[in-house]
């Protein structure tokens, strides 16, 4: 967890990786559908330095909103693997949130459309992370982030 105004970056290519395995095994469990465990290396080596971009600010609850985004965002604009990549970056933001004392609030159906219809429209932006769109995300994120407190 963070202490003394710093922040806790344990996320690595290798977690995003069984991240990304994670994730589609429960999906093929859970819906029985074929999927892509493979990963594109080149793109995976964009992801980190992407992320490392954001929440440079000093601020640290401002710094994590912007790096949780970034992370978020990254995964699927790099696409990083051949499927699965906004689920896994949603998991590792979740993570990364965990590890710095701070959940993310998302409930299942109606918001996490809302999320996933801004991680798809990423996408689309080869050259960079569109500005607007990680507004819009610093936004989402910073409206459904609290302090996690573990349930004894």
């Amino acid at each position: 967890m963070a202490s003394d105004g710093e922040i806790v970056m344990e996320i690595d290519e290798n977690f995003l990786i069984e991240t990304n395995e994670k994730v589609l095994l429960r999906e093929k469990e859970r819906a029985g559908k074929k999927v892509y465990i493979e990963t594109v290396p080149q793109n995976l080596a964009r992801v980190l330095p992407k992320v490392s971009e954001y929440g440079t600010s000093g601020n640290i609850e401002q710094d994590l909103i912007q790096k949780t985004a970034a992370i978020m965002a990254a995964v699927p604009w790099t696409q990083a693997f051949f499927d699965g990549n906004r689920r896994t970056s949603i998991v590792v933001a979740g993570t990364f949130l965990r590890d710095n004392g701070y959940e993310l609030d998302i409930s299942p159906e109606e918001e996490n459309k809302k999320l996933r219809e801004m991680l798809s429209e990423i996408k689309k932006h080869q050259r960079d992370l569109e500005p607007t769109i990680m507004k819009q995300l610093f936004l989402y994120i910073s409206e459904r982030m609290n302090k996690y407190e573990p349930k004894t």
